[in-house]
């Protein structure tokens, strides 16, 4: 079942692929051919077949009319699920077609976001370098409609062209997320996961407590293989904190990861705060965040250390399933 659509502003975003961008193909003329070739899109070492959906029927083109397959298939990427709704071709007059890709965009952060890049389709081996793409910008934990447009110049069996695209977020050197358009064929995309993890750090006057965490793909560009792991944290400060306040900054974190590496917490989401006596910070947006191996499973250990190695650092082991 499709789902609820929120009404919310949207910036249309329409854009061309060049053809020297993605995987270096040229640009990509579009007929529906009896090219039985129709593996999906690049896929990532590090992602796993976990996408969700059933495809429903597809209502079958009959004296020019419009050919519907409803798809119904969800991917992760970028903060967002993205189901792909249907999928439409319209046959034109002059034996080619308009083709439609309708989805849902659900934004699971707290901000109003669009999607970090545009994806793109793949059809057969191919890239459609003509494809034009509106991505809305979503309300912080609500959804909105997008779509994706293209035009074939000769259309021969419709059934064939739907089965041979996928959509496809992320280049080759990122975590991607594809999802194809035939009935049968699995989406490729991991699932954020919700970590239960809570746990205590205390040095001198400074109270680190962690009340949460998320496991995710990067997202960031050229992180192929790598996890966010995020973890929220409440900052609580002692009586005896000088009047001047205590830094609390990102670099006091690290963490040990299954694989015995020692990581120290990443910049893209900051810590910044200056603790007074007796305060308690409790900032929804404070997360730190570790950049780890992929696939994440195992024991962590974090620790804070405010002394650069002076003293003592607490730690707090936990483990991830």
């Amino acid at each position: 079942m499709k789902p609820s659509v929120e009404v919310g502003r949207k910036r249309r975003i329409c854009t061309s692929i060049g053809a020297a961008m993605l995987i270096g193909t040229s640009a990509l003329l579009l007929t529906a051919c009896n090219d039985k070739d129709t593996k999906a899109g690049p896929t990532s070492e590090a992602a796993a077949p976990m996408g969700t959906g059933q495809p429903g029927e597809t209502t079958a083109a009959a004296n020019g009319q419009a050919t519907v397959r409803t798809v119904g298939k969800t991917g992760w990427y970028d903060g967002f699920d993205i189901t792909v709704d249907k999928a439409t071709i319209v046959p034109d007059q002059y034996g080619g077609a308009k083709v439609r890709i309708d989805l849902t965009y659900k934004n699971n952060t707290t901000d109003n976001k669009t999607l970090s890049e545009n994806p793109y389709l793949q059809v057969g081996k191919e890239v459609d370098a003509g494809a034009s793409f509106d991505n809305p910008t979503v309300p912080g934990k609500g959804s909105a409609a997008g779509d994706i447009t293209t035009s074939v110049q000769k259309l021969g069996d419709a059934q064939h062209l739907l089965d041979t695209i996928s959509v496809v977020y992320g280049q080759a050197a990122d975590n991607q997320t594809t999802i194809p358009l035939q009935a049968d064929g699995k989406v490729d995309s991991i699932a954020p996961k919700t970590l239960d993890v809570n746990g205590t750090l205390v040095q001198d006057q400074t109270t680190i407590q962690i009340t949460g965490g998320t496991l995710s793909p990067s997202y960031t560009k050229n992180e192929h293989g790598k996890m966010d792991l995020a973890l929220h944290i409440k900052i609580i400060g002692g009586t005896g904190i000088s009047d001047g306040g205590l830094n609390i900054f990102t670099e006091y974190f690290s963490v040990k990861t299954p694989d015995g590496q020692s990581l120290t917490a990443d910049d893209r989401s900051p810590i910044n705060e200056l603790l007074a006596r007796s305060q308690t910070i409790d900032n929804a947006k404070d997360f730190v965040d570790f950049v780890v191996p992929a696939p994440g499973p195992g024991t962590y250990v974090v620790a804070y250390d405010a002394t650069k190695g002076a003293s003592t650092a607490p730690t707090f082991p936990f483990t991830v399933s």
